[in-house]
């Protein structure tokens, strides 16, 4: 990726990822959530969630042996800023 012809965006970025766990009827929600500040733009952010989906799925998988079936997501929600404090531009 060519980052001098990239456009980045500055702002607020929250990755939540997710595991869902399948156990007959029984489904259990588990989530944690990741947050920073800085410039980033689509590709960046796609890459990172993926990247993070599938460190918390290797922390995880070895705790739920017993599971019928578990899926994981990663969705990122973004703001906007015009100026981010201590460090931004």
């Amino acid at each position: 990726m060519n980052m001098r012809k990239t456009v980045l965006t500055r702002g607020v970025v929250v990755i939540t990822l997710t595991a869902k766990v399948y156990k007959g009827t029984v489904i259990t929600t588990y989530s944690s959530r990741i947050g920073f500040c800085g410039e980033y733009n689509k590709q960046i952010l796609s890459e990172i969630a993926n990247h993070f989906k599938e460190l918390y799925k290797e922390q995880h998988d070895s705790g739920f042996g017993n599971a019928d079936k578990v899926t994981y997501h990663a969705t990122v929600k973004t703001m906007e800023c015009d100026v981010l404090l201590n460090g931004g531009k």
